[in-house]
């Protein structure tokens, strides 16, 4: 875990239900006991990662699938792909769909709105022929 994803895990551990005042609950054996994954830079607390850790996907991503992992080629945030063809985000998927699209159909309208060279005779009934 570099340092920035430290951070972010670090502002994480207070969402966690386990975690007041610094102390981890679940470890308390009748003493407080420092919540161990708000002071170390790798995940060693299981709960953490399974309940707390899927807030942030873009961290759960970044650490626990770095194998699987993809950049999105719009805004270069790690994600997780559903497919081997994936090449963007969740985010930037509907609107890089949307452009595809519209440049889809301004190159059809611009194919059926051209004039037909000479010789082309596209939809032309056989008594309209010359």
């Amino acid at each position: 875990m570099n340092y920035p994803q430290y951070r972010r895990a670090r502002k994480l551990v207070r969402e966690c239900c386990n975690y007041v005042g610094g102390n981890c609950i679940a470890l308390d054996d009748g003493e407080e006991c420092v919540c161990i994954q708000s002071i170390s830079c790798s995940l060693l607390c299981k709960w953490f990662q399974a309940a707390v850790l899927p807030l942030d996907k873009g961290l759960e991503t970044a650490l626990l699938f770095r194998e699987e992992m993809k950049r999105c080629a719009v805004c270069s945030q790690p994600f997780l792909p559903g497919s081997n063809r994936a090449k963007y985000c969740k985010s930037c998927a509907a609107k890089a769909h949307r452009q595809q699209k519209a440049a889809s159909e301004r190159r059809r309208r611009a194919s059926r709105d051209s004039p037909p060279e000479k010789g082309d005779d596209h939809g032309l009934l056989e008594a309209e022929k010359p």
